[in-house]
């Protein structure tokens, strides 16, 4: 338990210095061109990170799907995986560089996953092909594809796409006064801020609301919150000890399916509509079909496809999926537990291993969706982060490494936004920092390139080659020490 709330805690410190780098990225152009106070700026990341945060979901999992093998994961890792981030995260705010703390995460994630593995390589997902066994689709995951790819391109298509912007905006603006050409950009420049603190909690803001949720899922399965006070059991996740113990059952064989799926239908009647519900009822369902019961059989089914159209229909009566373009980008997409256990289940058999251990396997692994009060804490904790610091990466990216006026301010902040939103929905880990950063640069080259200060960009480069082999040494001997 103490552990646990160690994770927890270090999690939040984590998020607090997070708003030192990437909220303050957030805000970095709209304050350097005086359109908004540093305070009103605060408030306007605040606001518009958490509605992100709220309705955001392809990053909502956790840090370590499709990164690393879950098996080396505990709470130990997560603990020093943090500590690595905080330690890099502090050093560069101390510099004043713009550093990505998404990847300062996932390199002490690497890192203390390797120590907790005792320095097996295989714990660490380089390149992996996965095949979706109901479409037949094939996605690469890893770390060199969800990572180290988008840590190059990002940048690219964030220079390039704000050059041909700005460059776009020089070309119809040409003739027009430029008081009149600042006054305007003034006040779009609210709406392209508001739209950037978006993008940045649609993207990013939830790698920390993920670790926290997965400490408390451990944590839950272990039985280590059985005898919290009641006035605490919100910490408690879906899948509980007696939930996990009836999958792990089945898993591996070693009870009667009639009875584990009872438990696992009992286990489901007082949870929301949601992916465990919906799994558990699906597992129940083919239990009970294994074990020869019909009727058991068929009451699971029933319930399974109620609870998956119950979910359907709360995305479908959200208001945002109904808005015009971003809406397809942040609109959840349920799995449909039944086709996807029939397909597990159909893989298995046809490579002549027993197919319900292999459809509770994929309910083993089931992530849970991030509950809105971690949300609601994370992101009001960033806020507070930005506003205990954030001012000298502000200094840097709105002064330093090139002067901005607010047409360019609106110009990179459209980029940026608009990279982090197509990005997230691909599936792509980008960076709010790397995305801001090389708009800013490509902007301030569409006047001319020696707009740009070189030495701080130099110095900017650097801080992002190094984030991840740095953190991830600093989590392989934090692990060291704790472990």
């Amino acid at each position: 338990m103490t552990l646990v709330l160690t994770v927890v805690l270090v999690a939040l410190i984590f998020e607090y210095i997070n708003g030192f780098h990437d909220t303050a990225n957030s805000i970095a152009t709209v304050v350097s061109t005086k359109v908004l106070s540093p305070r009103q700026a605060i408030l306007l990341a605040a606001i518009t990170n958490l509605v992100g945060a709220l309705i955001g979901h392809a990053v909502a999992k956790t840090v370590s799907s499709g990164l690393v093998d879950a098996q080396f994961v505990t709470d130990k890792t997560l603990l020093c995986a943090l500590l690595g981030g905080i330690v890099w995260n502090l050093l560069t705010w101390w510099l004043g560089l713009p550093s990505s703390s998404t990847h300062a995460m996932v390199g002490g994630l690497c890192g203390a996953t390797l120590a907790t593995a005792q320095n097996n390589w295989a714990s660490i997902y380089w390149s992996v092909a996965k095949t979706d066994k109901v479409t037949g689709a094939v996605k690469m995951e890893g770390v060199l594809h969800k990572v180290v790819l988008p840590m190059i391109t990002s940048p690219i298509i964030g220079f390039t796409v704000g050059l041909l912007f700005m460059t776009l905006l020089y070309i119809l603006l040409r003739s027009a006064r430029p008081s009149w050409v600042s006054r305007v950009f003034g006040k779009l420049q609210l709406v392209s801020a508001g739209y950037m603190g978006f993008a940045h909690g649609l993207a990013d803001a939830q790698k920390t609301m993920g670790i926290i949720t997965l400490a408390l899922v451990t944590a839950t399965t272990a039985g280590s919150l059985d005898n919290v006070p009641g006035i605490f059991s919100f910490l408690k996740m879906d899948k509980s000890k007696v939930a996990e113990e009836q999958i792990v059952a089945l898993e591996k064989g070693s009870a009667t399916p009639a009875e584990n799926a009872a438990t696992l239908m009992k286990e489901a009647e007082s949870l929301q509509p949601g992916e465990f519900k919906e799994s558990f009822e699906t597992l129940a369902h083919l239990a009970f079909v294994a074990a020869g019961d019909s009727k058991g059989a068929d009451a699971a089914l029933a319930r399974a496809k109620l609870s998956h159209q119950q979910a359907v229909d709360h995305e479908n009566a959200r208001w945002m999926p109904k808005v015009p373009v971003i809406g397809p980008m942040v609109a959840a997409k349920p799995t449909d537990w039944l086709k996807t256990l029939q397909a597990e289940v159909k893989v298995a058999e046809e490579s002549k291993k027993p197919g319900l251990p292999a459809a509770a396997k994929k309910v083993r692994a089931v992530s849970p969706d991030v509950p809105a009060w971690i949300k609601v804490i994370c992101a009001l904790i960033m806020a507070a982060g930005t506003a205990g610091g954030g001012w000298k990466i502000i200094k840097t990216m709105g002064h330093k490494m090139v002067k901005l006026q607010p047409v360019h301010g609106f110009a990179a902040e459209t980029t940026a936004a608009t990279v982090l939103a197509v990005t997230s929905q691909m599936g792509m880990t980008v960076s709010t920092t790397h995305a801001i950063t090389t708009s800013i640069m490509g902007v301030g080259c569409a006047k001319r390139f020696s707009a740009l200060r070189l030495n701080v960009v130099t110095r900017i480069i650097w801080a992002w080659v190094l984030t991840i082999p740095a953190t991830g040494f600093l989590g392989y001997v934090f692990y060291k020490i704790v472990g």
